[in-house]
């Protein structure tokens, strides 16, 4: 965990430091910084730079919200429930919108533990606002600051944590790319899939093609974590689902998704597609 708000000088060298001891997964980041300056702040940048210098990904997980607004009142813990997802997110907007990822291209950004059903929309809503879309050009302000739409950043230096990823957010992961997608278990927490992680999988997962499988349950965050994927295999190859354990034995059924595949981010291709997805 990076302590960057209070001390970003500090907060560079902890950074060094731990990687000199071997740190390679990366860096977490508060994602709230109450008291502190955002991150549209070019302050932080020291901490993007050497992120992006070590090749440490940047990371937002799942739990701040603001306790100080609920209340000690029952109900209070579902608005946390629901609202620790949105403050997990928020930087991620932050760092689109004011260009962190123009300024630092191979800086790599993850959210993490947040679910993803939220990433299709927020996509949509950001492109809309970077194309200057009628009903929202009044409010935008990234021309000269963006050379890209911000989906494009995303897909070049972003992904989403997605614990315990559910049947509507496989449903839209051509909007929200499928390379975008890290699935995750959650262990050990009890929301999670253990110990019926194979169960979990093939309710979600079974008539998904196999190859868009392999990317979203493991060969994204290789990708994205610099792992040896031969050092790795042999351990997959031994524990590590496979198409028939998931019950993608009938290919027929990959062809119901190819409408949406078609339309991709339907707001970029111009194409609406619908397929239904049961839970």
């Amino acid at each position: 965990v990076a302590p960057l708000l209070g001390d970003i000088e500090g907060a560079v060298a902890e950074i060094r430091r731990a990687w000199a001891d071997g740190l390679r997964g990366g860096v977490i980041i508060p994602p709230r910084w109450t008291g502190y300056e955002s991150y549209t702040s070019h302050a932080y940048d020291p901490v993007w730079r050497v992120c992006e210098e070590l090749r440490l990904p940047v990371h937002c997980h799942s739990g701040p919200a603001p306790h100080e607004d609920y209340g000690d009142v029952r109900g209070w813990m579902s608005v946390y429930g629901y609202e620790t997802i949105f403050f997990t997110a928020r930087p991620l907007w932050f760092m689109l919108l004011t260009g962190v990822f123009e300024r630092f291209p191979r800086l790599k950004m993850a959210v993490t533990e947040a679910g993803s059903y939220w990433a299709a929309d927020l996509l949509w809503r950001v492109d809309m606002m970077a194309t200057r879309e009628h009903g929202m050009r009044k409010m935008v302000d990234t021309k000269g600051i963006l050379t890209m739409l911000p989906s494009e950043y995303f897909d070049r230096n972003c992904k989403i944590g997605s614990s315990n990823t559910r049947r509507r957010e496989i449903g839209r992961r051509y909007e929200i790319g499928v390379g975008n997608i890290m699935w995750g278990n959650d262990f050990p927490h009890p929301e999670g899939t253990w110990p019926y992680t194979r169960t979990f999988l093939k309710d979600r997962f079974w008539d998904v093609p196999v190859d868009e499988t392999a990317l979203m349950l493991g060969l994204n965050q290789a990708a994205f974590y610099q792992f040896d994927l031969d050092k790795l295999r042999p351990l997959a190859e031994r524990i590590g689902p496979t198409p028939d354990d998931l019950g993608q034995t009938d290919e027929s059924v990959f062809a119901k998704w190819d409408p949406l595949k078609r339309a991709g981010r339907p707001w970029l291709t111009g194409r609406e597609a619908f397929v239904a997805v049961t839970d």
